[in-house]
């Protein structure tokens, strides 16, 4: 006679399995990560003052901030932002000198922002790949340890060469001795020992970079800045020749991607933020990034299977773009840093603006559509918070239209 409380018993047991399986299957084919949109731009606070401003902040329309650490030495004092600036170089920074801005970030009373991330620019990059780098080893972990203690999601690894050519290996200082190939082995070995660091110091961390290798096939010469860009080695832009590495501004972050990939651990995740997507408006637009991210990128790694591993691809819109420019492409001076009104930026009169709000609604839209996971809203010239807050509420509003159309309000 069979047992029929242990059948029902197997049945259960069978049922909740198999909506499980179902559940995860659902999950996976849909995206195992909830969309993003974090904010990187001028109107970032000094950590100190967080628990203060948090509340305010957290009125914008965004998933998460992206801080900028001044230590807590004298230097810092003078220069603001000192460690997220100068850690790419000879000085070696302390826990001591960064415990202030943890603590500051622990007593700091998060409701809505989720994923806030630390920023560390690859500056003044005044290191050659050949020399110590015991230093910025060290200031990569600290970046990883003040994300982690601080309770960030990672560390916004932002890879422009903002003052020295980092990445263009004509550039380097041993570049009459030492062979593009000596070079790119050795910055490869680079990109492994700083991936380490990020990872053994925050085993599950998220790294957002924002050049990678898309610079390298986006962009394209002659160009009059580069000289040695001539002749059989001036390749047109949308071009996937890895020949392209040794003559072009940012031919080394390939390399150095390379390494990153090679040595990063199981739970590391590596967001490609794309930063070449800035003005992009269409749909189209966007289909193309993600064709570029999965096949045309290939030809510049070591190993694609392995890199789509680690990465995966975000996607960056810059807000108050062309500000600086008027209505017919004139270029203007610098204006104080306490000026409102912008030749290609103003608050009041869209007129001039690059993005309408109905452009950046479209354009976030279509961004977190495509994307993995984060789209980063980047700004120069805009406030969302405190007295100097400048965002007109039409745009305001597009953004929280954007979100609403991704589900993420």
């Amino acid at each position: 006679m069979p047992n029929h409380g242990n059948m029902r018993g197997s049945l259960n047991q069978c049922t909740v399995t198999l909506f499980i399986a179902i559940f995860l299957l659902a999950k996976s084919a849909s995206g195992s990560e909830p969309k993003k949109l974090i904010h990187l731009g001028i109107d970032t606070p000094d950590i100190s003052s967080l628990p203060e401003v948090v509340c305010e902040m957290e009125q914008a329309p965004f998933d998460g901030w992206v801080f900028s650490v001044t230590s807590d030495s004298p230097l810092g004092k003078q220069r603001r932002f000192d460690f997220s600036w100068e850690a790419w170089s000879t000085r070696t920074f302390t826990k001591s000198e960064l415990q202030k801005s943890v603590d500051d970030l622990k007593g700091t009373k998060f409701e809505k922002f989720t994923d806030n991330f630390i920023r560390l620019c690859t500056a003044p990059a005044d290191v050659d790949w050949f020399d110590s780098f015991d230093a910025i080893e060290t200031n990569v972990r600290l970046a990883a340890w003040v994300a982690k203690e601080g309770g960030a999601k990672g560390v916004l690894f932002d890879t422009e060469a903002y003052v020295n050519p980092l990445f263009d290996y004509k550039k380097q200082k041993y570049a009459g001795t030492k062979s593009f190939e000596e070079y790119a082995a050795q910055v490869r070995k680079r990109g492994g020992e700083v991936m380490r660091a990020f990872h053994e110091e925050y085993p599950d961390i998220t790294v957002l970079m924002l050049i990678g290798h898309w610079a390298n096939y986006k962009y394209g010469y002659p160009n009059p800045s580069n000289p040695y860009n001539e002749g059989e080695n001036a390749w047109n832009m949308w071009t996937n020749d890895p020949r392209k590495l040794e003559f072009f501004e940012y031919g080394l972050i390939s390399p150095f991607i390379d390494g990153m990939v090679e040595a990063a651990g199981p739970n590391v995740k590596v967001i490609d933020g794309f930063e070449m997507t800035y003005q992009y408006l269409r749909n189209q637009e966007f289909v193309q990034a993600r064709r570029i991210f999965d096949e045309s990128m290939k030809p510049f790694m070591k190993d694609p299977k392995r890199f789509h591993e680690v990465f995966t691809q975000g996607f960056g819109i810059f807000f108050d773009s062309r500000w600086q420019f008027d209505i017919d492409n004139r270029m203007h001076d610098m204006p104080g840093e306490r000026t409102l009104t912008f030749a290609g930026w103003n608050t009041k009169d869209f007129a001039n603006n690059y993005w309408q709000p109905d452009e950046v609604q479209m354009s976030l839209t279509n961004a977190l559509k495509h994307t993995d996971q984060y789209v980063w809203l980047y700004t120069e010239r805009t406030w969302y918070w405190g007295p100097n807050k400048t965002v007109p509420a039409e745009y305001e509003q597009a953004i929280r239209n954007a979100r609403k159309a991704a589900g993420l309000e």
